[in-house]
């Protein structure tokens, strides 16, 4: 027996349970009126940018890593998504922090 995976085949694994996964996120805040609250709008911000990285990122990132014959403006364009995305997910993550930090912060001063 093989037992030899792809890389690609990873990548597409990880990708749909990524996208599932930030998705029962999103469905879970909204289903619940919990979007009034500042900490549920990042969580739901990072579950869209995380469903992103998903949906776009990593299929971008398979076509970078098989080497697929484009222009040099597409895979500037490709590369270009693929690092905005990316980022906007670690901002929010900065920014969950930083709103955690302030929510327990602030009532202990």
């Amino acid at each position: 027996i093989n037992l030899y995976l792809n890389s690609e085949y990873i990548e597409v694994v990880v990708a749909v349970v990524c996208c599932l996964g930030n998705a029962l996120v999103i469905w879970a805040v909204r289903a619940g009126d919990s979007l009034r609250k500042p900490t549920f709008c990042f969580i739901t911000a990072l579950a869209v940018a995380d469903f992103l990285v998903g949906s776009v990122a990593i299929p971008l990132g398979v076509l970078v890593d098989i080497r697929m014959k484009i222009s040099f403006y597409g895979c500037l364009f490709m590369c270009c998504n693929l690092i905005m995305i990316e980022t906007a997910s670690v901002i929010l993550l900065l920014a969950i922090a930083v709103d955690r930090f302030l929510r327990v912060h602030i009532p202990l001063t």
